[in-house]
């Protein structure tokens, strides 16, 4: 007999629960994010995309060019194309786009590899995240002042990046003469040479360690303002420099490394070579101002404490309540992408 019941409605229901639920592929993206960056760290260890900045080359010849497994070569080529890094396939040969040719050939102006050497050097401790959460135990020496020399890539290798948006801040905050200029944790130098582009008589002193000073001094030639330049080893325990000795100090990127008790020590010591009446600029990475998109900057929060022992991104306000300390009266705020910027008077 044939059974004429109409069907369960189980399978459908069933299929239900799965087929309205939302589109996982951003989760499965960000599952996959550590394969991506691996795969981009690996191109730029073999240094593929500075060999195809030549010419174009079919994947047996790159293979060839770096001593490297063709097929294994071939499927990296694969997926550095659908990161948008590389064009073209085997009839034509392999060639770099235009975002892998600014910011990954050696020796092109924009070069980020020393940079996101950096950041893929720090993968051993991003994989103890979860013991991290559980023990509250952080350590690492990213946030040393004097260990920033260590740290090439992360201090001065993104200077494509930070001197475009250093500019943009002298620019706005108009300081006007910036007279004898003291960039404190210099990096690669891009405070001090905006300073000095807006100020023909403006003479920079740039202090950090000397592996990043020798990044500096080839920045400051780069735009031409080396001869007012010089460059003063760091001694973070107790500066050389005299009481008064500057009409203009920078502080940047160095207090959300350090923390909250280092900061402070640190903006001391600004204050104190800086003459009354002359201009503080601390410049670093805050938490999100209110009504501004985060533009990543929790997972940056999230890295100090993987990779500092102190550090941490800090309050715009409790920059300004430790500038007041130091007997530096506020006058300026301004935020440009992920970085701001606060001013100051010496009272």
């Amino acid at each position: 007999m044939t059974d004429t019941s109409p069907p369960p409605a189980s399978v459908a229901t069933a299929l239900a629960r799965y087929t309205e639920l939302p589109d996982p592929a951003p989760l499965l993206a960000l599952n996959f994010g550590f394969a991506r960056a691996r795969a981009l760290g690996a191109a730029m260890d073999l240094g593929v995309f500075t060999a195809l900045a030549g010419a174009p080359r079919t994947t047996a010849r790159l293979a060839g060019d770096l001593s490297c497994d063709a097929r294994i070569l071939g499927e990296l080529l694969e997926a550095l194309e659908d990161f948008g890094l590389v064009s073209g396939a085997d009839g034509a040969g392999w060639a770099p786009t235009e975002l892998a040719r600014a910011y990954l050939v050696k020796g092109a102006p924009g070069y980020l590899g020393d940079h996101f050497d950096e950041v893929l050097a720090q993968w051993d401790r991003w994989s103890a995240l979860t013991s991290l959460a559980r023990s509250g135990d952080r350590g690492g020496d990213l946030g040393d002042p004097a260990g920033r020399g260590r740290h090439r890539g992360m201090f001065a290798g993104a200077f494509p990046l930070a001197v475009r948006t250093a500019a943009d801040v002298v620019a706005v905050l108009e300081l006007g003469s910036a007279g004898r200029v003291l960039d404190f944790t210099c990096g690669s130098g891009e405070w001090g040479i905006a300073l000095a582009g807006t100020d023909p008589r403006a003479r920079v002193t740039a202090h950090d360690a000397p592996a990043l000073l020798a990044v500096a001094r080839e920045r400051a030639a780069e735009f031409g303002v080396a001869e007012r330049f010089r460059f003063v080893p760091a001694d973070f325990a107790g500066t050389p420099f005299a009481e008064d000795e500057f009409d203009t100090v920078v502080m940047a990127h160095a207090g959300r490394f350090a923390g909250r008790r280092t900061a402070a020590r640190l903006i001391r010591e600004c204050a104190r070579v800086l003459r009354p009446g002359g201009t503080l600029l601390l410049a670093d990475i805050m938490r999100t101002p209110a009504g501004q998109a985060p533009l990543g900057r929790p997972m940056l929060a999230l890295s100090l404490l993987v990779n500092t022992e102190n550090g941490g991104l800090p309050e715009a306000d409790e920059y300004r309540a430790l500038l007041a300390e130091a007997g530096i009266a506020v006058k300026e705020c301004v935020t440009r992408g992920l970085v701001t910027a606060l001013t100051g008077e010496r009272q």
